[in-house]
């Protein structure tokens, strides 16, 4: 009521939250939030094909607009055009803005409100364009918009004003936040600066959320300078600081994909009833070559293994096995199109989320020990003084005869002689043989001008039940080397 006694546009569309005005009636809110749905058919009935520019009161009267509402629906209409969600021509007739010409980028909003785009193919700090508060509409951080310039900057080192007329591309719907609840309404603080007010999702309790659970909000207004965001929680993460909680917050605040749809993994499921070790035909059989792996300690899947032999006169002989993926995906398949999807696999402290199903990714496609398994084998000469003679490359089976940690194949390097458990001579033999190699090609690398950059990198250590309990910076030593 005092936004229209204001001849301000009617920005109350929820119970107002404490520290506010009192607080409305349920009939006065419903009433508020009926005539806010006017903003979305106001939009979808521009944004038509067939729609031919109209004037204020030819809208009113196309929605049947009640007398009593005129006001507050003009003040809805009116904010669309400040937000340039609307244009007002010449004639007064109003239409969807034109963004032929507009400038499109990438937003960014601040903790404050307003905002930065980046243009396309603008990468420099002085392409940004300022958007303030009030012409951000309702664009959030990671959208794809289209912008018009409204002031260009006064001085060097400034940025150009401009307002956001279009969303081209939302970043994303989902958002994860932590819940809570005010004045008899439930809401969600949602993580970081991507926006700045809470966003209401109904009634307290919402799908049995409590206060400070954090939870999975997709949004179903996004929120502007004139009206609340309103969202739906959609799924309830847990309660702040439980085990594994962190790691889910940062899965969905991402929307890292972490379950493959069931034709996937039906797809995986035929791969691995048709697969046979034993058949190498078509591959060159290095199933009795010596062939190891190292890896760290924590390792899920296995890629790449090593074999390696020296001849009377000190030649070497270097064979790098990498598992050969492409015999499982083939271009096009459902497997094919949910790893491009991904991209990569992703790791996180507690566990791993696989860019192929875990019975390709964790079984027929890794590397593991006394299993035959498809390679594609770079086979790679030197002398003894580690000059490369001669290189080719094959499609072969192998069949790793031990699994290494680095922290156990550093020490077998540490100690030749000593009695390592579970450790073959020949294969002791062997590792000795590879950090010979191994340093001869790194003091060549270095010879030739090459740099070693030593960062640090952190290593979280997580307790029995998932909590973190520490941290260290991770080992670099021949073994990784």
């Amino acid at each position: 009521q005092e936004d229209r006694a204001a001849g301000g546009p009617a920005s109350v569309c929820y119970p107002k939250r404490k520290g506010a005005a009192p607080q409305a009636s349920r009939s006065q809110v419903e009433g508020v939030r009926i005539m806010s749905s006017y903003t979305d058919r106001v939009l979808q009935l521009v944004a038509e094909p067939s729609y031919k520019p109209r004037t204020l009161k030819s809208l009113s009267r196309h929605f049947q607009v009640d007398p009593e509402d005129y006001p507050a629906f003009r003040a809805e209409v009116k904010g669309l055009i400040r937000e340039g969600k609307l244009e007002i021509g010449r004639d007064k007739t109003l239409s969807k803005p034109e963004i032929a010409g507009a400038i499109v980028g990438l937003f960014r909003r601040s903790a404050k409100g307003f905002g930065f785009v980046r243009p396309h193919g603008l990468p420099g700090k002085a392409d940004q364009i300022y958007i303030p508060p009030e012409a951000c509409g309702d664009a959030s951080s990671g959208d794809e918009v289209a912008v018009r310039i409204v002031k260009k900057a006064r001085r060097e080192g400034m940025n150009d004003e401009g307002r956001i007329v279009q969303i081209v591309a939302r970043a994303t719907g989902a958002f994860v936040g932590t819940y809570l609840e005010e004045a008899g309404a439930g809401y969600v603080k949602v993580d970081g600066t991507t926006f700045h007010d809470l966003i209401y999702v109904g009634d307290p309790g919402a799908k049995g959320a409590k206060p400070g659970d954090r939870v999975v909000l997709e949004l179903v207004r996004y929120p502007s300078a004139r009206v609340e965001g309103e969202g739906v929680v959609t799924e309830i993460l847990g309660e702040r600081g439980a085990p594994g909680v962190d790691t889910l917050t940062v899965i969905r605040a991402l929307n890292i994909p972490d379950v493959f749809p069931e034709s996937v993994l039906d797809e995986a499921r035929q791969l691995a009833r048709e697969f046979n070790g034993e058949d190498v035909a078509g591959r060159e059989d290095l199933r009795d070559v010596l062939t190891v792996t190292i890896d760290p300690a924590t390792a899920r899947d296995f890629d790449d293994a090593i074999s390696l032999s020296r001849d009377e006169n000190g030649h070497w002989s270097l064979g790098v096995h990498i598992a050969d993926v492409s015999h499982f995906v083939r271009p096009g398949s459902e497997i094919d199109d949910a790893a491009r999807k991904r991209g990569t696999s992703v790791y996180l402290p507690d566990r791993v989320i696989p860019m192929l199903p875990e019975i390709l990714s964790n079984s027929l496609a890794s590397l593991q020990a006394d299993h035959v398994r498809y390679t594609v084998s770079a086979f790679l000469d030197f002398t003894p003084e580690g000059v490369l003679t001669a290189k080719r490359f094959a499609r072969t089976a192998i069949r790793v005869d031990h699994r290494f940690a680095y922290e156990q194949a550093f020490a077998v390097m540490r100690d030749p002689a000593g009695g390592h458990e579970g450790v073959a001579p020949n294969v002791v033999k062997m590792v000795v043989d590879m950090l010979e190699l191994a340093m001869i090609l790194r003091r060549r690398r270095f010879a030739r001008g090459a740099l070693e950059l030593s960062l640090p990198e952190v290593e979280i250590e997580l307790d029995e039940h998932g909590k973190v309990s520490g941290a260290h910076l991770a080992s670099h030593d021949e073994s990784h080397q």
